[in-house]
């Protein structure tokens, strides 16, 4: 009896082993490509458009000042420089998580920042929140109420119009633009 058990168990580790070897391979392998794909749906000309009137495209920033803001503030996703058809710089892009989870979560943001320090707009890649309540987060509507905001300071809850029945993830989305606002003024400005 107890020798079938020994044989189950290792029986059992083995196929954990080679389980996760197996995972292991597969995100090896497939990492750069999810991470192109990723790249390529924010460069969806809507996405562009949203945060950064007239880029055509998000820049990658320099590597260590990436690393160093990761390194400050665990929200943080990445630093982009927007650029027109001219290949000029016209704003800098912050990608960022909520610090104040949702109602199911945290949010995903890009919040774009004009040479002058003003908010350009948002845009939400991702979120789980209650589809017709907490994801009117995404609307127009309430996203369009943060631009031309000045981004020297953090937005007090007061100053904007949170969604009526979605006040979770009204806060939510104000967090990750005072965190994008945190990093703009400390790393960028």
């Amino acid at each position: 009896m107890k020798n079938n058990l020994v044989k189950l168990a290792g029986v059992l580790f083995i196929i954990g082993a080679v389980s996760a070897g197996v995972l292991a391979w597969l995100n090896d392998v497939t990492s750069e490509r999810i991470a192109q794909n990723e790249a390529m749906a924010s460069m969806d000309p809507a996405v562009l458009e949203a945060v950064m009137p007239g880029s055509v495209l998000f820049k990658e920033e320099d590597a260590a000042l990436i690393e160093s803001i990761k390194a400050d503030n665990k929200q943080f996703i990445n630093l982009l420089t927007a650029v027109d058809e001219s290949g000029n710089e016209i704003g800098k892009v912050v990608r960022t998580l909520s610090t104040v989870k949702g109602f199911n979560g945290d949010m995903e943001l890009y919040v774009g920042f004009s040479p002058d320090g003003v908010i350009t707009g948002t845009s939400v890649l991702s979120h789980s929140e209650t589809e017709g309540l907490g994801s009117r987060t995404t609307e127009p509507g309430f996203m369009d109420q943060f631009k031309g905001k000045d981004a020297s300071s953090e937005i007090p809850e007061s100053d904007y119009d949170a969604i009526s029945g979605a006040t979770y993830s009204s806060k939510s989305f104000l967090s990750a633009v005072n965190n994008a606002i945190a990093v703009y003024t400390e790393y960028v400005k």
